[in-house]
């Protein structure tokens, strides 16, 4: 039987190579919407699936022009905390174009279990690297 973080970390890693070769429809299907995403900077929330198009599109571009071809999920942890909702701490690398992998980003997700299984973010949060 499938565990619950098996299912995340698959997760993470369709999302993590979605985001490393710019498959917008994959990093689309990740979210479900209405969702929020919180830093330091601002608190917003996603009511369009349009939204996370547009803003990844750009965070693509700008990965991109730093030289960047590749994310992965490094750290992982995974607590259920309801049937439908599952709290991850995730920290991510982020690969170069001659290979060096570095620390990148740290998040916090709150993903939803949908009724297909699948899980699919809700809650985005920004942290800082520590």
């Amino acid at each position: 039987m499938t565990t619950i973080e098996t299912v995340v970390r698959s997760f993470l890693d369709g999302y993590g190579q979605s985001l490393s070769t710019s498959n917008l429809p994959g990093i689309v299907n990740c979210w479900e919407v209405p969702a929020l995403v919180l830093s330091d900077q601002e608190a917003r929330a996603v009511i369009e699936t349009a939204e996370v198009e547009q803003f990844f599109a750009g965070a693509v571009e700008w990965y991109r022009a730093q030289g960047l071809v590749a994310t992965k999920p490094s750290s992982v942890e995974i607590k259920r905390l309801s049937e439908r909702l599952v709290s991850v701490d995730a920290r991510w690398s982020e690969i170069d174009t001659s290979g060096v992998e570095r620390p990148s980003e740290h998040s916090l997700y709150i993903l939803s279990i949908a009724d297909d299984g699948q899980p699919r973010i809700r809650v985005a949060i920004a942290l800082a690297i520590e």
